[in-house]
């Protein structure tokens, strides 16, 4: 299954755990894979250092930077979508039409707000996890 995930689920399962946290196991133990572009990847090296000195944990943040650029699938991104309230959100709407996902995962209510893109869903860590149950 080809997911993309915005770096609020990423911080949230890398630092804090919950639901966040087992849609970052699935990635882990391969049964997804999780689509990032070049400005995707940018941005999860960018909020993982900043979460990663706030919460007093460099080391894991540069752990799960070097997971993501290990484990995720690089799309060359050449859609430019203008759909979304907050624009920076449009990249995860550009990698999954580019990557031809599966479904987006978020928690951010701007994107959530959407329920689906060109056909994509876009939907909680909560439910892409009772899906893959």
């Amino acid at each position: 299954m080809r997911i993309v995930i915005d770096a609020n689920v990423l911080v949230s399962g890398a630092f804090w755990g919950g639901v966040p946290s087992q849609v970052l196991a699935l990635w882990a133990h391969d049964r997804v894979d999780v689509l990032i572009s070049e400005s995707i990847l940018d941005e999860y090296a960018r909020v993982l250092k900043e979460i990663g000195h706030k919460a007093k944990a460099p080391d894991l943040a540069h752990q799960w930077s070097q997971f993501v650029g290990q484990h995720g699938t690089l799309i060359d991104v050449r859609s430019s979508i203008r759909c979304c309230r907050d624009p920076y959100d449009d990249q995860y709407l550009a990698c999954a039409a580019d990557g031809d996902a599966d479904y987006i995962v978020s928690g951010d209510r701007d994107l959530l707000d959407l329920k689906q893109f060109i056909g994509i869903p876009i939907i909680t860590p909560r439910k892409f996890v009772e899906l893959c149950a």
